[in-house]
């Protein structure tokens, strides 16, 4: 491939941009452009992303390669089985099926490590089987929704088991399969941003925001109101300010994670508008790759963060969600041991355990209770809530409030109801 700044070729022999070399060669652009790879002489203008090509240059690589494939044709004791190109693209398209089938079983059934580690292995199977599908706006479409998943599913979903782990009968009730998609969206908007985007731009003729104006101005109003509606999010769903109130000493690595992932996600604002204002974008891979890693970026600091928001709800909950709760109702033993014996399904072994726990007992009599938010919107069935209680006996360095899901039949039959404000 030569760089120059301009060129004395005939103008009757010059082919300039890539639908004139795609003509020539009677293929797609995307085709021509894959051509490249295989030595097509493609010349580019310096300072400037416009390619030419000379019809003479194109006619030599054409003989050549007929050539090339005669002598394979003519050695019949070259037993080497090369596959064809078809056969590859069957071979890629089904491995993309069948990650994309297992990545979605696994979300399902909540195995948030499992389902991380597909969705990475199968968006790398998409990068290798993306130039067999037809480069459309639905197909564009597909695939940023998907990429769009796969990342905020990762940066939430790494807490989640130790979440699960901790919390009793959550086992048995596990969050609401939405849950890591939604709650991961805020550490994510201009990522989020830059896919539809991009998938946007799949019906332009791989025109950029110089030629269209209209999605240019989208793009910038779209990114100012994503970041700022994800710092209101974020800070508001952390509970930043009564954390920073309190005192406590987490309260500055809270606030310093919360504005290095507006800075990242502001950089990479800043770079994609940049990379996508031109008149035409012959590949994605620099800004794919910037994504790539300010995603990983933001991913390491998404799950610092919510480790320390974890840790603030199992030694400072009061803290973090100061609203009290009691129970109502009478004869709370009863209640709780009918109830479990009733409905068994979701009822894990560790929540049955309390049923004879004279501690717990007493506490759902007699003590506050402190209620964790949780994934309540999200939930389409097996509903359920979080409570927490102080354990007055617990370890020195251990936990200091008990988590616990309560089916949401349970907590009404216990009769939960904010306690009166003194």
């Amino acid at each position: 491939m030569d760089t120059i700044s301009g060129c004395d070729k005939p103008t009757d022999d010059l082919l300039v941009g890539w639908k004139d070399i795609a003509s020539y060669l009677k293929c797609s652009v995307r085709k021509a452009q894959r051509l490249e790879r295989q030595e097509l002489p493609i010349n580019r203008i310096r300072g400037t992303k416009s390619v030419w090509a000379s019809k003479s240059g194109i006619d030599r690589w054409l003989i050549l390669q007929s050539e090339a494939a005669k002598r394979t044709v003519q050695r019949p004791h070259d037993t080497t089985v090369i596959p064809s190109g078809k056969k590859a693209t069957v071979c890629r398209l089904v491995a993309l099926a069948l990650l994309l089938g297992l990545t979605i079983a696994a979300g399902a059934v909540s195995a948030y490590g499992m389902t991380i580690v597909l969705f990475g292995a199968t968006a790398a199977v998409l990068v290798l089987a993306y130039p067999c599908l037809p480069d459309t706006l639905y197909t564009r479409a597909g695939v940023a929704l998907f990429l769009i998943a796969g990342m905020s599913y990762g940066t939430s979903a790494a807490s989640l088991p130790n979440v699960v782990a901790s919390v009793i009968n959550m086992k048995t009730l596990p969050p609401a399969t939405a849950y890591p998609f939604v709650t991961g969206l805020p550490f994510i908007p201009i990522p989020v941003l830059i896919a539809v985007f991009w998938a946007a731009l799949g019906n332009g003729n791989l025109a950029g925001f110089s030629h269209r104006p209209r999605l240019r101005a989208a793009y910038v109003f779209a990114g100012a109101t994503l970041i700022v509606s994800a710092a209101a999010a974020g800070l508001s769903l952390s509970g930043i300010h009564r954390i920073w109130t309190s005192g406590l000493p987490i309260r500055a690595t809270l606030l310093l994670g919360e504005f290095f992932v507006l800075g990242v996600n502001a950089v990479l604002f800043v770079f994609g508008y940049r990379f996508l204002n031109t008149n035409s974008i012959g590949t994605y891979r620099p800004l794919f790759s910037w994504c790539g890693i300010i995603y990983l970026l933001i991913g390491l600091t998404a799950a610092i963060e919510n480790r320390h928001s974890y840790d603030i709800s199992v030694f400072h909950l009061d803290v973090k969600n100061p609203e009290t709760y009691r129970i109502r109702n009478m004869d709370v033993e009863h209640r709780f041991r009918g109830w479990l014996q009733q409905h068994s399904d979701q009822v894990g072994a560790d929540l049955a355990a309390l049923a004879t726990d004279s501690e717990f007992i007493n506490a759902l009599e007699s003590k506050m209770f402190y209620k964790q938010p949780f994934d309540e919107r999200l939930q389409l069935s097996r509903k359920a809530v979080i409570f927490g209680y102080k354990n007055e006996y617990a370890p020195r360095n251990g936990r200091v409030f008990v988590l616990i899901r309560f089916p949401a039949g349970l907590a009404e039959t216990l009769g939960f109801e904010p306690a009166p404000k003194m």
